[in-house]
Protein backbone atom coordinates (compact mmCIF):
# COMPACT_ATOMS: atom_id res chain seq x y z
CA UNK A 1 0.00 0.00 0.00
CA UNK A 2 1.40 3.40 -1.03
CA UNK A 3 0.68 6.40 0.85
CA UNK A 4 1.27 10.12 0.31
CA UNK A 5 0.49 13.26 2.26
CA UNK A 6 1.23 16.18 2.57
CA UNK A 7 -0.01 19.28 5.01
CA UNK A 8 1.00 20.69 8.52
CA UNK A 9 -0.31 22.38 11.45
CA UNK A 10 0.09 25.85 9.70
CA UNK A 11 -1.67 24.84 6.66
CA UNK A 12 -4.48 24.29 8.36
CA UNK A 13 -4.79 27.07 9.93
CA UNK A 14 -4.53 29.15 7.21
CA UNK A 15 -7.46 27.29 5.58
CA UNK A 16 -4.98 24.91 2.83
CA UNK A 17 -6.54 21.52 2.66
CA UNK A 18 -4.44 17.97 3.69
CA UNK A 19 -4.38 15.81 0.90
CA UNK A 20 -3.97 11.89 1.81
CA UNK A 21 -3.76 9.59 -1.50
CA UNK A 22 -3.96 5.49 -0.28
CA UNK A 23 -3.77 3.26 -3.58
CA UNK A 24 -4.66 -0.14 -2.95
CA UNK A 25 -2.58 -3.49 -3.79
CA UNK A 26 -3.72 -6.95 -4.14
CA UNK A 27 -2.81 -10.01 -2.55
CA UNK A 28 0.24 -10.54 -5.01
CA UNK A 29 1.41 -7.19 -4.62
CA UNK A 30 0.48 -5.79 -7.84
CA UNK A 31 -1.64 -2.72 -8.08
CA UNK A 32 -4.85 -2.27 -10.00
CA UNK A 33 -4.30 -1.61 -13.90
CA UNK A 34 -5.43 1.93 -14.66
CA UNK A 35 -5.83 4.92 -12.73
CA UNK A 36 -8.75 6.09 -11.36
CA UNK A 37 -10.48 9.68 -12.79
CA UNK A 38 -10.20 11.20 -8.96
CA UNK A 39 -7.04 13.81 -8.66
CA UNK A 40 -3.74 12.73 -9.40
CA UNK A 41 -5.03 9.53 -10.20
CA UNK A 42 -6.14 8.11 -6.71
CA UNK A 43 -7.87 5.51 -5.79
CA UNK A 44 -9.41 3.80 -3.01
CA UNK A 45 -9.42 6.17 -0.14
CA UNK A 46 -9.62 10.24 -0.25
CA UNK A 47 -9.43 12.56 2.77
CA UNK A 48 -9.87 15.99 3.27
CA UNK A 49 -9.18 18.42 5.87
CA UNK A 50 -10.16 22.08 5.76
CA UNK A 51 -10.40 25.60 8.07
CA UNK A 52 -14.15 26.27 8.59
CA UNK A 53 -13.22 30.14 8.49
CA UNK A 54 -12.00 30.17 5.15
CA UNK A 55 -15.49 29.91 4.36
CA UNK A 56 -16.66 33.17 3.17
CA UNK A 57 -19.83 35.05 5.18
CA UNK A 58 -23.23 35.39 3.79
CA UNK A 59 -26.13 36.72 4.53
CA UNK A 60 -28.50 34.55 1.85
CA UNK A 61 -25.98 31.28 0.85
CA UNK A 62 -28.33 30.61 -1.76
CA UNK A 63 -27.83 33.51 -3.93
CA UNK A 64 -24.01 34.00 -2.64
CA UNK A 65 -21.40 33.38 -5.52
CA UNK A 66 -18.84 30.70 -3.50
CA UNK A 67 -21.99 29.08 -2.22
CA UNK A 68 -23.74 28.73 -5.48
CA UNK A 69 -21.15 27.14 -7.41
CA UNK A 70 -20.17 24.64 -5.22
CA UNK A 71 -23.31 23.40 -3.15
CA UNK A 72 -26.56 22.25 -4.91
CA UNK A 73 -30.14 23.49 -3.78
CA UNK A 74 -30.28 20.49 -1.33
CA UNK A 75 -27.24 20.82 0.00
CA UNK A 76 -27.51 24.75 0.80
CA UNK A 77 -31.07 23.93 2.34
CA UNK A 78 -29.43 21.36 4.37
CA UNK A 79 -26.69 23.17 5.15
CA UNK A 80 -28.86 26.26 6.58
CA UNK A 81 -30.90 23.68 8.74
CA UNK A 82 -27.92 22.86 11.07
CA UNK A 83 -26.92 24.66 14.02
CA UNK A 84 -23.35 25.13 13.11
CA UNK A 85 -23.74 26.19 9.59
CA UNK A 86 -20.25 27.30 7.87
CA UNK A 87 -19.54 23.82 9.69
CA UNK A 88 -22.29 22.50 7.98
CA UNK A 89 -21.20 23.87 4.57
CA UNK A 90 -17.34 22.89 5.79
CA UNK A 91 -17.52 19.50 5.81
CA UNK A 92 -20.24 19.17 2.65
CA UNK A 93 -16.91 20.84 0.78
CA UNK A 94 -14.24 18.12 2.39
CA UNK A 95 -16.44 15.43 1.88
CA UNK A 96 -16.81 16.43 -2.24
CA UNK A 97 -12.89 17.03 -2.33
CA UNK A 98 -12.63 13.25 -0.43
CA UNK A 99 -15.42 11.78 -3.34
CA UNK A 100 -12.75 13.24 -6.05
CA UNK A 101 -9.17 12.48 -4.44
CA UNK A 102 -10.75 8.68 -4.36
CA UNK A 103 -11.47 7.96 -7.61
CA UNK A 104 -15.16 7.67 -7.30
CA UNK A 105 -15.85 11.30 -8.83
CA UNK A 106 -13.56 13.38 -11.70
CA UNK A 107 -12.03 16.31 -11.09
CA UNK A 108 -13.91 18.56 -13.39
CA UNK A 109 -13.59 22.28 -14.28
CA UNK A 110 -17.31 22.98 -12.27
CA UNK A 111 -14.62 21.38 -9.07
CA UNK A 112 -16.66 20.24 -6.19
CA UNK A 113 -20.35 21.57 -7.46
CA UNK A 114 -20.09 18.88 -9.62
CA UNK A 115 -20.48 16.02 -6.81
CA UNK A 116 -23.82 15.91 -5.41
CA UNK A 117 -23.87 14.54 -1.43
CA UNK A 118 -26.78 12.87 -1.01
CA UNK A 119 -28.61 12.16 3.48
CA UNK A 120 -30.15 8.97 4.42
CA UNK A 121 -33.13 9.05 6.73
CA UNK A 122 -30.35 9.70 9.53
CA UNK A 123 -29.01 12.51 8.07
CA UNK A 124 -25.77 10.65 7.20
CA UNK A 125 -23.85 11.52 4.01
CA UNK A 126 -24.15 9.20 1.20
CA UNK A 127 -22.66 9.19 -2.01
CA UNK A 128 -23.20 6.23 -5.14
CA UNK A 129 -20.22 3.68 -4.19
CA UNK A 130 -18.70 5.26 -1.26
CA UNK A 131 -18.28 5.17 2.58
CA UNK A 132 -18.57 8.66 4.19
CA UNK A 133 -17.38 10.17 7.06
CA UNK A 134 -17.66 13.66 8.10
CA UNK A 135 -16.62 15.38 11.47
CA UNK A 136 -15.39 19.01 12.70
CA UNK A 137 -13.98 20.45 16.09
CA UNK A 138 -15.28 23.74 15.21
CA UNK A 139 -12.85 25.43 13.43
CA UNK A 140 -11.67 22.38 11.24
CA UNK A 141 -13.86 20.49 9.18
CA UNK A 142 -12.58 16.40 7.95
CA UNK A 143 -14.17 14.25 5.75
CA UNK A 144 -12.98 10.47 4.38
CA UNK A 145 -14.09 9.06 1.62
CA UNK A 146 -13.81 5.08 1.03
CA UNK A 147 -14.88 4.00 -2.70
CA UNK A 148 -15.86 0.51 -3.08
CA UNK A 149 -15.02 0.50 -6.41
CA UNK A 150 -11.68 0.54 -6.35
CA UNK A 151 -11.77 -3.17 -4.59
CA UNK A 152 -12.43 -4.09 -8.47
CA UNK A 153 -9.46 -5.64 -9.02
CA UNK A 154 -8.34 -6.07 -12.58
CA UNK A 155 -8.28 -9.86 -14.46
CA UNK A 156 -5.72 -11.75 -13.45
CA UNK A 157 -3.20 -12.25 -16.53
CA UNK A 158 -3.40 -15.92 -18.17
CA UNK A 159 -0.50 -17.94 -16.23
CA UNK A 160 2.60 -18.63 -18.66
CA UNK A 161 5.70 -20.93 -18.59
CA UNK A 162 5.85 -23.74 -15.64
CA UNK A 163 2.75 -22.16 -14.10
CA UNK A 164 0.21 -22.79 -17.70
CA UNK A 165 1.05 -26.54 -17.35
CA UNK A 166 1.27 -27.23 -13.57
CA UNK A 167 -1.62 -29.31 -12.40
CA UNK A 168 -4.17 -28.18 -10.17
CA UNK A 169 -4.94 -29.64 -7.47
CA UNK A 170 -7.95 -32.05 -7.31
CA UNK A 171 -10.44 -32.00 -4.11
CA UNK A 172 -12.12 -35.66 -3.66
CA UNK A 173 -15.23 -36.36 -1.95
CA UNK A 174 -15.13 -37.59 1.58
CA UNK A 175 -16.79 -40.58 0.50
CA UNK A 176 -14.41 -41.54 -2.16
CA UNK A 177 -11.67 -40.73 0.08
CA UNK A 178 -12.56 -43.31 3.04
CA UNK A 179 -13.15 -45.90 0.53
CA UNK A 180 -10.03 -45.16 -1.10
CA UNK A 181 -8.22 -45.42 2.64
CA UNK A 182 -10.06 -48.95 3.06
CA UNK A 183 -8.96 -50.19 -0.20
CA UNK A 184 -5.60 -49.18 1.11
CA UNK A 185 -5.68 -51.09 4.43
CA UNK A 186 -7.00 -53.94 2.76
CA UNK A 187 -4.01 -54.35 0.27
CA UNK A 188 -1.54 -53.55 3.39
CA UNK A 189 -3.22 -56.16 5.54
CA UNK A 190 -2.90 -58.65 2.38
CA UNK A 191 0.60 -57.70 1.95
CA UNK A 192 0.95 -58.63 5.70
CA UNK A 193 -0.18 -61.95 5.20
CA UNK A 194 1.29 -63.03 2.40
CA UNK A 195 4.72 -61.63 3.83
CA UNK A 196 4.06 -63.54 7.56
CA UNK A 197 2.83 -66.89 5.48
CA UNK A 198 6.51 -66.93 3.46
CA UNK A 199 8.22 -66.29 6.54
CA UNK A 200 6.68 -69.11 7.89
CA UNK A 201 7.36 -71.78 4.93
CA UNK A 202 10.60 -70.64 5.20
CA UNK A 203 11.45 -71.63 9.14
Amino acid sequence: MTNQARFTIASLLEGKSALVQITPVAADGSRPGSAGPGLHGSKGLGLEIENIAALPDAEDHALHEFYRANFTPSEIAYCIKQPAVKAAFQGLHAAKRAIIKSGAASDSPDGPGSVEIGFDEEGRPTYPGCLLSISDTGTIAAAVCFWRGALDWPPAPPASGAEAVRPQMRTFPLKTRILAFLVLLSLLLLFALGLWKMIELWR
